[in-house]
């Protein structure tokens, strides 16, 4: 076994793309990377509060459980778009959308729901049933 260092770090572990066929055209998926899963757990909360405090809903940020059952009653009318924008990316796995931009986030809105469609059976594939355990999981 090597010892590893920043630089090999950095260069063998990419988030893995993956193409998809969306009407006549192939796009890529890409996985989460670190930035992704921190925005997907933590910065999604915060959207929900913004939106919540803007639909006039009183936020409990005293009480945990009470704030996550307050916040699943948020309407958020990106959600499913802003999903398709952190994943579709170039074969360079740079995103085409930017999650944050309200303009991108209408766009995506206004697509055809077979794109959504498309993007959550990719999403769902699992992973093949006779695949080698790594050495990790024992």
């Amino acid at each position: 076994m090597t010892i590893g260092t920043r630089e090999s770090l950095l260069a063998e572990n990419k988030p893995k793309l993956k193409k998809i066929k969306i009407g006549n055209s192939e796009y890529f998926i890409r996985e989460f990377n670190v930035g992704d899963m921190n925005r997907s757990l933590y910065g999604q909360q915060k959207v929900m509060c913004e939106l919540a405090e803007a639909q006039g809903i009183e936020l409990n940020y005293d009480d945990p459980e009470e704030l996550v059952k307050q916040l699943s009653k948020v309407y958020d009318p990106y959600r499913l778009a802003r999903n398709l924008a952190l994943r579709l990316c170039d074969a360079d796995g740079n995103n085409l959308f930017d999650f944050e931009n309200m303009d991108d986030l209408e766009a995506l809105s206004r697509l055809d729901k077979s794109v959504s469609e498309e993007l959550s059976r990719a999403l769902m594939v699992e992973e093949p049933k006779n695949s080698q355990p790594d050495a990790s999981s024992n």
